[in-house]
C-alpha cells in the first residue's frame, strides 16, 4: 500500500534557468509578489493581506451577523415574554380582583405571576429561568441557543485575535552581489546558496527550500512558500513563471534587466498590525547557516540530469 502523503523532493531551480532567462519580461506586468528592486537585491513576498481581508473578514463579518441576530431574536423574546406576562397578570385581575394573586391564584398562575418580580419587569435572568423552565421542548430550545451563540462567539474569539496578531512576512530575499538567498521568521534565520537552492511546484503554491537551525541544533530545511496568483486554493503552475523568470533574469543580468528604467523600486507596503522584524545579526547567522551547510553537506544527492535522487525505504 502506498503512502497516503508522499515525501516532497524538490529539483534545483537551476534546472528551469534555461527556460526562464529566455522569457521576454515585457510580455506581462510585474508580478505581484516582487516588492523590491535594487542594484544589490531582489525581494518577494507573500502577501497575506488578500487571504485576511477577503477570506477571514468576510467570516468574521458572517459571525458578527449571526451573533447580532440571534442577539435580535433572543431580546425579541425576552421582550414578548414580558409583554405576555404582564398581559396575563392584568386580565386575570381585570377579571377577579385585583387581589387575585393574593388570595385564589392557583401554584401556576403564581409562578408565572412570579417571572416578573415585583418591580413588574422580567430582569434577563428572570426571563432565562422561564425560558428554559416553564415552556415544552425545551432541550430543543437549549440545543438551539447554545449552537446559534455559541458558533459566532467561538468564530470571532479565533478570528479576530488571529487577525490582529497575524504578523506581516518577512521577504525572501535575493542576494545579487553575495549569491545568497535568505529569509527569516520569528528571530530564526533560514538561507542557502542561490546556486542550491531548490524549489518545489504544486496546484496551491512555490515552495523555496531554504537552511535553517532546529530546535535541537542540527539543520533543518524551511519551507518559503509563495502563492504568486494570491488564491490560496489553486493556481495553474504557468502563472508560477513571470514571477520565477523576474528571480532568475536578476541574478543573471541583474537590475537593469527587470528594471531599466528606475535604479530602484519599492512596492508600497501592505498594513498589518504586527512586523516581523528582521534579526539584528542576520549578516552572522547567514554566513554561520552557510558554513553548517558545507560542513553538514546533507542535501538530497542529485542525479547527472540534476534531479533529486530519493534515498531507498
Amino acid at each position: 500500500m502506498g503512502k497516503f502523503i508522499k515525501n516532497i523532493y524538490p529539483k534545483p531551480f537551476f534546472l528551469k534557468w534555461k527556460e526562464l532567462l529566455i522569457i521576454d519580461l515585457s510580455s506581462f506586468t510585474q508580478p505581484e509578489p516582487i516588492v523590491e528592486v535594487n542594484t544589490r537585491q531582489l525581494k518577494i513576498m507573500q502577501n497575506k493581506t488578500k487571504i485576511r481581508n477577503w477570506w477571514m473578514t468576510l467570516f468574521l463579518i458572517g459571525f458578527f451577523c449571526m451573533g447580532l441576530f440571534q442577539a435580535i431574536y433572543i431580546e425579541h423574546d425576552w421582550r414578548q415574554a414580558e409583554w405576555s406576562v404582564k398581559r396575563f397578570i392584568q386580565v386575570s385581575e381585570e377579571s377577579y380582583g385585583s387581589d387575585y394573586f393574593d388570595k385564589n391564584a392557583s401554584q401556576d398562575e403564581m409562578d408565572i405571576y412570579n417571572t416578573i418580580g415585583d418591580d413588574k419587569k422580567m430582569s434577563f435572568k428572570e426571563f432565562i429561568h422561564d425560558r428554559y423552565n416553564n415552556y415544552t421542548h425545551t432541550t430543543q430550545r437549549i440545543i438551539g441557543d447554545t449552537i446559534f451563540t455559541g458558533i459566532p462567539l467561538l468564530g470571532i474569539s479565533i478570528l479576530l485575535p488571529w487577525i490582529i496578531l497575524l504578523r506581516k512576512p518577512a521577504p525572501l530575499i535575493f542576494d545579487r552581489e553575495k549569491r545568497v538567498v535568505y529569509s527569516w521568521q520569528k528571530g530564526g534565520v533560514w538561507a542557502q546558496r542561490y546556486d542550491d537552492i531548490r524549489l518545489h511546484e504544486n496546484i496551491q503554491m512555490i515552495l523555496f527550500f531554504l537552511r535553517c537551525e532546529l530546535k535541537d541544533g542540527s539543520l533543518g530545511w524551511a519551507k518559503y512558500s509563495l502563492q504568486p496568483t494570491g488564491n490560496p486554493l489553486f493556481s495553474p503552475l504557468s502563472a508560477y513563471k513571470p514571477t520565477l523568470a523576474y528571480i532568475a533574469q536578476f541574478m543573471e543580468y541583474g537590475r537593469e534587466k527587470v528594471l531599466p528604467d528606475q535604479d530602484s523600486w519599492q512596492a508600497k507596503p501592505p498594513f498589518y498590525f504586527r512586523d516581523d522584524p528582521e534579526p539584528a545579526n542576520i549578516e552572522q547567522e547567514i554566513n554561520r547557516i552557510l558554513q553548517r551547510i558545507t560542513e553538514v553537506n546533507n542535501e538530497i544527492p542529485l542525479d547527472e540530469e540534476g534531479n533529486p535522487i530519493p534515498p531507498e525505504e
